[in-house]
C-alpha cells in the first residue's frame, strides 16, 4: 500500500519534518487550512512558514528533541490574510531503525466548526434561560402596572375640571404604556413562538420591509443595494416572524450608517459548509442565505460574542433585545443567524433559512 497516498489524501492537515524541522510532507489538507502549497513548502523549516511562536512549531521542536508526542486540544494557526483558526494538534515522534529520531509528524483539524456549533448551543441555553426569567419578571411587572394605570384613569377623569393636572396624568400614562411595550418585548423573547410556516417568497419579503424602512434610510442618507438570486426557490416560513427579523436588521444597517452609505440585500442558495444544508426535522434540507451588510461603524471585537445575549447593546438607546429576538425566530424556523464585523468597516447579517419543499 501507498501510505505516502493514504497520508495525502486525509482530510486533516498532516505535516512532516526532519531532525532540522525542515518539512519534508505536506498533504493537500494542509494546503487548505494554512493556504500554502506543498510545493512552496517542503523543503523549507517549518519557522519561515509559520510564525516562530506558533504551537505546532515548539510542539515540533519538543518532540524531536524528546522523542515523545505531544497534544493539544485548544491550540491556533495564524494565516496569511491574518486570521487565526482554532485547531487541535497532536504530534509524534518518526524513527529510524536503529531507534534514533529522524523527524516528527503534526496533525492539525480545523475545529472551527465544532467551535461555531458549541457557540450556538451555548447562546442557545443563554436565551432560554434569560427568556424563562423575563416572562417571570414581565408577569409579575404587568399586575401592579395595571393597577396603577386604572387609578391614574380614575384620577384623571376626577381633575377634568383641572387642566393644569392633565398633562400630569398623561405623562403618566404614557410611560404605564411605554413600559408595557417593554413587557411585551420581554414576553416576545420568553413564551413559545408561534410559527404559521407556509412557501414564501423571500424577494418580496425583503421589499415589503424595504419599503418600510424607506424613508428612514432616504432621511439617513442610505442608498439600498439589491443583490437577488432570481433562481432563488421559496423559503418555508412565517411571513410576521420573518418580517419582524429583517425589519430589525435592516434598521440597525441603517441607524449603523449615520453618515450615509450603502446597505447590501443579498440572497442565494447557501454553499456554507456548516449551515449550507440542516436537519429542519423530516431529514437534511437545503438553506437559503439572506444577507443585509451596511458600511457602518462595525461592532468592537469586544463586543462580538455578544451581540445576541438579552440586554446586551451597543446603542445608546435600546434595550438590547433585538438581535436576542431575532435569533429566537430564527432558530425556531430550524435556520440559523451569524453576524460578520470589522470595526470602522462595517457589519454582514447572515440568516440562514430552510427552503420548501
Amino acid at each position: 500500500m501507498n501510505y505516502q497516498a493514504v497520508l495525502a489524501s486525509l482530510p486533516d492537515a498532516v505535516i512532516a519534518v526532519d531532525a532540522t524541522l525542515r518539512v519534508v510532507f505536506w498533504n493537500a489538507a494542509a494546503e487548505e487550512l494554512l493556504g500554502r502549497s506543498a510545493r512552496r513548502s517542503e523543503g523549507r523549516l517549518v519557522k519561515e512558514l509559520l510564525p516562530p511562536n506558533a504551537s505546532i512549531v515548539s510542539r515540533f521542536a519538543e518532540t524531536v528533541a524528546s522523542g515523545e508526542g505531544r497534544s493539544e486540544a485548544d491550540a491556533s494557526v495564524d494565516l496569511p490574510d491574518g486570521r487565526s483558526v482554532p485547531v487541535s494538534l497532536l504530534t509524534a515522534p518518526l524513527f529510524n531503525r536503529d531507534g534514533t529520531v529522524e523527524g516528527a509528524i503534526a496533525v492539525l483539524r480545523d475545529v472551527s466548526r465544532l467551535r461555531q456549533l458549541e457557540a450556538e448551543v451555548r447562546r442557545g441555553e443563554t436565551l432560554a434561560a434569560a427568556g424563562h426569567m423575563a416572562v417571570g419578571v414581565a408577569h409579575e411587572i404587568r399586575n401592579p402596572l395595571g393597577a396603577i394605570r386604572g387609578a391614574v384613569q380614575l384620577l384623571a377623569r376626577e381633575l377634568r375640571g383641572e387642566p393644569r393636572f392633565a398633562e400630569y396624568t398623561d405623562v403618566v400614562l404614557k410611560e404605564v404604556d411605554r413600559v408595557n411595550r417593554i413587557i411585551e418585548s420581554l414576553l416576545d423573547l420568553g413564551r413559545p413562538v408561534q410559527l404559521r410556516p407556509v412557501p414564501l417568497n423571500p424577494h418580496q419579503l425583503l421589499e415589503r420591509v424595504g419599503l418600510l424602512t424607506e424613508a428612514a434610510a432616504r432621511e439617513a442618507g442610505v442608498t439600498v443595494i439589491r443583490r437577488y438570486d432570481p433562481s432563488l426557490p421559496p423559503i418555508f416560513g412565517d411571513e410576521d416572524r420573518l418580517l419582524q427579523v429583517f425589519h430589525n436588521l435592516v434598521g440597525n444597517a441603517i441607524e449603523a450608517m449615520r453618515a450615509g452609505g450603502r446597505l447590501t440585500l443579498t440572497t442565494r442558495v447557501s454553499m456554507n459548509p456548516l449551515y449550507g444544508k440542516m436537519d429542519v426535522g423530516g431529514g437534511q434540507r437545503t438553506m437559503v442565505e439572506i444577507q443585509v451588510s451596511d458600511e457602518g461603524t462595525g461592532i468592537p471585537a469586544a463586543a462580538r460574542a455578544r451581540v445576541f445575549d438579552p440586554f446586551f447593546t451597543t446603542k445608546d438607546t435600546g434595550l438590547g433585545l433585538g438581535l436576542a429576538i431575532c435569533h429566537r425566530i430564527v432558530e425556531e424556523h430550524r435556520g440559523a443567524i451569524q453576524i460578520d464585523s470589522r470595526e470602522g468597516h462595517g457589519t454582514t447579517v447572515t440568516c440562514f433559512l430552510p427552503i420548501a419543499r
